[in-house]
Protein backbone atom coordinates (compact mmCIF):
# COMPACT_ATOMS: atom_id res chain seq x y z
CA UNK A 1 0.00 0.00 0.00
CA UNK A 2 2.58 2.27 0.97
CA UNK A 3 4.64 1.93 -2.68
CA UNK A 4 1.23 2.69 -3.69
CA UNK A 5 1.25 5.90 -2.10
CA UNK A 6 4.52 6.48 -3.25
CA UNK A 7 4.02 5.91 -7.17
CA UNK A 8 0.95 8.48 -6.55
CA UNK A 9 3.02 11.01 -5.11
CA UNK A 10 5.43 10.85 -7.82
CA UNK A 11 2.94 11.09 -10.43
CA UNK A 12 1.34 14.34 -9.34
CA UNK A 13 4.57 15.58 -9.09
CA UNK A 14 5.39 14.83 -12.59
CA UNK A 15 2.02 16.24 -13.64
CA UNK A 16 2.74 19.27 -11.68
CA UNK A 17 6.32 20.21 -13.39
CA UNK A 18 5.08 19.30 -16.67
CA UNK A 19 1.72 21.33 -16.47
CA UNK A 20 4.30 24.50 -15.27
CA UNK A 21 6.97 23.53 -18.11
CA UNK A 22 3.94 23.59 -20.27
CA UNK A 23 2.22 26.88 -19.43
CA UNK A 24 5.70 28.81 -19.59
CA UNK A 25 5.50 28.54 -23.59
CA UNK A 26 8.19 27.48 -26.28
CA UNK A 27 9.42 30.77 -26.31
CA UNK A 28 11.80 30.86 -22.94
CA UNK A 29 15.03 29.25 -22.33
CA UNK A 30 15.01 25.93 -21.38
CA UNK A 31 17.54 27.25 -18.56
CA UNK A 32 15.02 29.58 -17.64
CA UNK A 33 12.09 27.41 -17.32
CA UNK A 34 14.00 25.21 -15.12
CA UNK A 35 15.06 27.89 -12.56
CA UNK A 36 11.07 28.94 -12.66
CA UNK A 37 10.26 25.26 -11.76
CA UNK A 38 12.60 24.67 -9.46
CA UNK A 39 12.01 28.10 -7.32
CA UNK A 40 8.65 27.56 -7.52
CA UNK A 41 8.56 24.08 -6.53
CA UNK A 42 10.95 24.83 -3.40
CA UNK A 43 8.40 27.54 -2.19
CA UNK A 44 6.01 25.81 -1.94
CA UNK A 45 7.75 23.23 0.13
CA UNK A 46 8.81 25.77 2.12
CA UNK A 47 5.10 26.87 2.70
CA UNK A 48 3.53 23.57 3.19
CA UNK A 49 6.50 22.69 5.50
CA UNK A 50 6.15 26.00 7.77
CA UNK A 51 1.88 25.13 7.27
CA UNK A 52 2.73 21.58 8.53
CA UNK A 53 4.62 22.42 11.47
CA UNK A 54 2.38 24.77 12.76
CA UNK A 55 -0.79 23.01 12.61
CA UNK A 56 1.00 20.12 13.97
CA UNK A 57 2.89 22.51 16.87
CA UNK A 58 0.51 21.88 19.78
CA UNK A 59 0.05 17.88 18.59
CA UNK A 60 2.27 15.56 20.52
CA UNK A 61 1.87 12.01 18.80
CA UNK A 62 5.16 10.85 21.65
CA UNK A 63 6.35 8.72 18.16
CA UNK A 64 8.25 9.93 15.33
CA UNK A 65 6.20 11.10 12.79
CA UNK A 66 8.57 11.80 9.60
CA UNK A 67 6.96 9.58 7.54
CA UNK A 68 3.40 11.20 8.03
CA UNK A 69 4.94 14.24 7.81
CA UNK A 70 6.64 13.98 4.53
CA UNK A 71 3.86 12.02 2.96
CA UNK A 72 1.85 15.10 3.39
CA UNK A 73 3.99 17.33 2.64
CA UNK A 74 4.97 15.58 -0.28
CA UNK A 75 1.22 15.44 -1.17
CA UNK A 76 0.06 18.72 -0.56
CA UNK A 77 2.98 20.51 -2.53
CA UNK A 78 2.19 19.72 -5.87
CA UNK A 79 -1.39 19.80 -5.65
CA UNK A 80 -0.66 23.47 -4.55
CA UNK A 81 1.68 23.79 -7.13
CA UNK A 82 -1.09 22.62 -10.02
CA UNK A 83 -3.75 25.32 -8.69
CA UNK A 84 -1.24 28.05 -8.45
CA UNK A 85 2.49 28.01 -10.47
CA UNK A 86 0.52 27.48 -13.90
CA UNK A 87 -1.53 30.67 -13.59
CA UNK A 88 1.76 32.35 -12.79
CA UNK A 89 3.82 30.58 -15.43
CA UNK A 90 1.53 31.66 -18.11
CA UNK A 91 1.70 35.46 -16.97
CA UNK A 92 5.43 35.10 -16.23
CA UNK A 93 5.79 34.32 -19.96
CA UNK A 94 3.78 37.14 -21.34
CA UNK A 95 5.91 39.33 -18.95
CA UNK A 96 8.83 38.50 -20.18
CA UNK A 97 7.64 38.43 -23.89
CA UNK A 98 6.76 42.21 -23.42
CA UNK A 99 2.98 41.38 -23.99
CA UNK A 100 2.17 42.07 -19.88
CA UNK A 101 3.09 45.11 -18.22
CA UNK A 102 4.35 45.14 -14.62
CA UNK A 103 1.52 46.46 -12.93
CA UNK A 104 -1.35 43.25 -14.61
CA UNK A 105 1.90 41.18 -13.34
CA UNK A 106 2.31 42.28 -10.07
CA UNK A 107 -1.65 42.47 -9.42
CA UNK A 108 -2.00 38.88 -10.77
CA UNK A 109 0.73 37.32 -8.78
CA UNK A 110 -1.15 39.13 -5.34
CA UNK A 111 -4.31 36.90 -6.45
CA UNK A 112 -2.46 34.31 -6.88
CA UNK A 113 -1.35 35.11 -3.52
CA UNK A 114 -4.45 35.06 -1.95
CA UNK A 115 -5.61 32.14 -3.41
CA UNK A 116 -2.60 30.19 -2.29
CA UNK A 117 -2.86 31.86 1.21
CA UNK A 118 -6.77 31.21 1.27
CA UNK A 119 -5.48 27.30 0.93
CA UNK A 120 -2.78 26.80 3.05
CA UNK A 121 -5.00 28.78 6.23
CA UNK A 122 -7.70 25.57 5.28
CA UNK A 123 -4.52 23.11 4.44
CA UNK A 124 -3.88 24.43 8.36
CA UNK A 125 -7.21 23.50 9.90
CA UNK A 126 -6.88 19.68 8.17
CA UNK A 127 -3.20 19.35 9.18
CA UNK A 128 -4.33 19.35 12.80
CA UNK A 129 -7.21 17.20 11.66
CA UNK A 130 -4.80 14.77 10.41
CA UNK A 131 -2.45 14.52 13.42
CA UNK A 132 -5.69 14.91 15.67
CA UNK A 133 -7.27 11.01 13.83
CA UNK A 134 -3.50 9.72 13.78
CA UNK A 135 -3.41 10.61 18.11
CA UNK A 136 -6.67 9.10 18.25
CA UNK A 137 -5.78 5.77 16.45
CA UNK A 138 -2.60 5.24 18.52
CA UNK A 139 -4.25 5.54 21.65
CA UNK A 140 -7.27 3.35 20.35
CA UNK A 141 -3.89 0.76 19.82
CA UNK A 142 -3.06 1.09 23.71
Amino acid sequence: MLAFIYIFILIINIVSIVLVYHFLGKELEQKTKWIFIIIGTAVMYMLVSVIYWLGTLNVDLQVNDSMGKNLIVFTFVPVNAIITMPFIASSFKYWTNGRLKSVPFRNRCILIGIILLVILVIEFFYFQDIQNGILSILNARQ
